[in-house]
C-alpha cells in the first residue's frame, strides 16, 4: 500500500513554537488514577513545568458534553388533498383521481380494530412491493342517521399515526366514480433502497 511511506510534519513557525510553550508551561500529563505523572525528559511534547506544585495535585477532568440534538422535526399532517409528500402535480392527479390506481382496499364490514389491522397491513405490502397509489373504501356512513362513518373517520387519522405515516405520501378522498367521499386515494411513498 503506501511502502512505509508516512507524510512528514511540518515545523513550527515561531509564533505557533512560543504559543504551544505557553500552553504547555502548566500541563503535566496525568495516571489513570488523576495524579500527575513525572515529566519525561526524553519526550519532545512536554514542556518542563517550571512553576512549583504541591505533590498531591489533583487534577480536574471536565466532561464537555455534547450540546443535544434538536428534536426531530414533526413531519407535516396530512389531510385531505394536501401535497406534504408529493409534488403539486401529482397531488393534483391524485385529486382529480387521474393516477392509476394499483390495488384497492375495501374495509366495508370490519370492526375497526380488525379495518386498523388490515389497513396497516395493505399498505406496509403496498409500500414494500413498490406501489404507489391505491384506494382504500371505507363507506360514507349511515345514511340515514346522518352520522359520517366510524371509519371514514378514522382512516385519515391512522395515515398520521405510525407505522402507516411512514408509508403514505399524501391521500384524498376518491372522485364520484370510485366511491366519492366514501373512498379515499392514496400516494404511497417510493421504497428507499436498502444500503
Amino acid at each position: 500500500m503506501g511502502g512505509g511511506n508516512r507524510p512528514r510534519r511540518r515545523r513550527l513557525s515561531a509564533d505557533e513554537k512560543a504559543l504551544w510553550d505557553h500552553v504547555t508551561q502548566s500541563v503535566r500529563r496525568a495516571s489513570a488514577d488523576g495524579d500527575p505523572l513525572p515529566l519525561d525528559e526524553d519526550d519532545p511534547d512536554v514542556a518542563e513545568d517550571t512553576t512549583p506544585t504541591p505533590k498531591k495535585t489533583r487534577v480536574r477532568r471536565r466532561l464537555i458534553e455534547p450540546p443535544p440534538l434538536p428534536p426531530a422535526p414533526n413531519p407535516v399532517p396530512l389531510t385531505h388533498g394536501t401535497a406534504a409528500g408529493m409534488d403539486r402535480r401529482t397531488a393534483q392527479r391524485l385529486r382529480r383521481g387521474k393516477l392509476d390506481v394499483e390495488a384497492t382496499l375495501d374495509l366495508h364490514g370490519h370492526t375497526q380494530a380488525a379495518a386498523h389491522r388490515t389497513l396497516e397491513r395493505f399498505l406496509q405490502d403496498g409500500y414494500m412491493t413498490g406501489t404507489r397509489t391505491v384506494l382504500v373504501i371505507t363507506g360514507k356512513g349511515d345514511r340515514l342517521g346522518g352520522k359520517p362513518g366510524v371509519l371514514r373517520d378514522a382512516v385519515p387519522r391512522w395515515f398520521n399515526e405510525m407505522p402507516m405515516r411512514q408509508w403514505v405520501a399524501g391521500f384524498s378522498y376518491a372522485a364520484p366514480k370510485d366511491g366519492g367521499d366514501g373512498a379515499l386515494y392514496v400516494r404511497l411513498k417510493r421504497r428507499k433502497p436498502l444500503r
